[in-house]
């Protein structure tokens, strides 16, 4: 077997997302590339063989260059890839640094891909490919992470909008043929509308998670939570829990949480979500439903920066009670897609494309050697100026605060 044009090796594996990568693996053939995906499997924060995908079904996807393999076997292989294209992860991750600079000194083209919008860690990769110019925003201003010098090392940034917010249902256990069949798996109502909560870190401990299922359940609406990833993790690989808890929030407070691997349907039948503490109100406008967005204690500078970027397709509301009184008073509110698009494109430039096609062009630019121009620091960072909110120039911690107001003047005049 010849060796493929680009390597895939991603570490830290979402069991309710790595589907989009098999999607884009597609998307790669399509447009005439050929393409290996790795998937770490196992603890501490892979995917689990037989609950996030069949093992019956490992044969034909390894045939089509798609692989599980636990972590160390995943970044042997990745490190003696023959391929032209390394893309890996963007997580903080111990082992991504080595395997960029190994394969960068084997002459292979390096690059890392978005996950989300806010939590980018550079590892010293050629080439970037970012959801949105609001994540150098993130990784520069808000979260200084010890490795963000290295983005003005990178060779080119490209800004390909994020397939993991794609609206790709998850088809690897064949899916939900229609609402009535996962209503049934979920024993939900069948003649009421469905809520679907989204707790975070912050949620996990504080007597609000109660008082919202119990203000969902004084309504007319069914609920179910879809968990933070990193606590699908703890239920499949066991402890340490990631915030402390001696069992999964789901039980600590009685909801039914849907299994990972039906996450995306999930999204898809929900008619709404509901977020305290999470950055998930900028993917629901790709699914084309509500957030009804709480106010956060922790960090809230930065919650409600986020939720006015989604402003025109969510409903803010200022406690619990409200979010009570609201579901009993009304019905869900109806957006329009002139709503929902215009929430897309404050985390997307490119609207009339998606996502895996953005990653493609860019990928198939890569291979050509057709690069952006690299930028200077100052270059880097007038990327994001004018896309920065006053709200979330506020959200930066406040001994940054002003500097980087002062900074931002002043590339404006220079």
């Amino acid at each position: 077997m010849s060796a493929p044009d680009v390597c895939i090796v991603w570490l830290t594996v979402h069991g309710g997302a790595f589907h989009k990568l098999i999607t884009l693996h597609e998307r790669l053939a399509k447009a005439g590339l050929s393409c290996e995906v790795l998937l770490s499997a196992g603890p501490p924060l892979g995917l689990k063989i037989g609950m996030d995908v069949p093992e019956d079904l490992l044969p034909e996807l390894a045939a089509r260059g798609i692989r599980f393999l636990p972590r160390a076997e995943a970044l042997h292989r990745a490190k003696t890839t023959a391929a032209r294209l390394l893309i890996t992860d963007a997580h903080r991750d111990p082992d991504l640094p080595g395997l960029i600079a190994h394969a960068r000194a084997q002459g292979v083209i390096t690059a890392q891909m978005a996950t989300l919008l806010g939590d980018f860690t550079c590892h010293g990769a050629d080439h970037l490919l970012l959801q949105h110019p609001l994540t150098l925003f993130f990784e520069l201003e808000f979260n200084r992470t010890a490795e963000a010098h290295r983005f003005f090392q990178a060779q080119s940034i490209t800004f390909t909008g994020n397939i993991f917010m794609e609206p790709t249902r998850n088809q690897l256990y064949g899916g939900f043929g229609s609402r009535e069949k996962f209503f049934e798996k979920y024993a939900l109502d069948p003649r009421r509308p469905l809520c679907l909560l989204l707790p975070s870190a912050p949620d996990t401990k504080g007597q609000d998670y109660i008082r919202v299922i119990r203000a969902v359940q004084n309504s007319h609406y069914n609920l179910v939570a879809k968990l933070h990833p990193w606590e699908y993790a703890f239920k499949k690989h066991g402890p340490p829990h990631p915030w402390g808890l001696e069992q999964s929030s789901d039980t600590l407070w009685g909801i039914r949480a849907v299994d990972e691997p039906d996450t995306t349907w999930a999204y898809h039948y929900c008619n709404a979500a509901i977020i305290r503490a999470s950055a998930m109100c900028m993917e629901m406008p790709f699914w084309k439903h509500p957030s009804l967005i709480l106010p956060s204690d922790i960090k809230p500078a930065l919650f409600d920066a986020q939720a006015a970027l989604v402003a025109s397709s969510s409903v803010r509301l200022p406690s619990v009670e409200a979010l009570e009184q609201f579901l009993t008073a009304q019905d869900m509110p109806q957006f329009s897609g002139e709503d929902y698009a215009r929430a897309q494109g404050a985390t997307r430039l490119d609207l009339a494309h998606d996502a895996y096609e953005l990653t493609v062009r860019a990928i198939l630019d890569l291979l050509a050697g057709k690069r952006s121009e690299r930028h200077s620091p100052k270059d880097i960072r007038r990327l994001y100026d004018s896309r920065v909110t006053p709200q979330l120039l506020r959200s930066i911690p406040s001994s940054r605060r002003w500097r980087a107001a002062l900074n931002r003047w002043w590339r404006g005049i220079t």
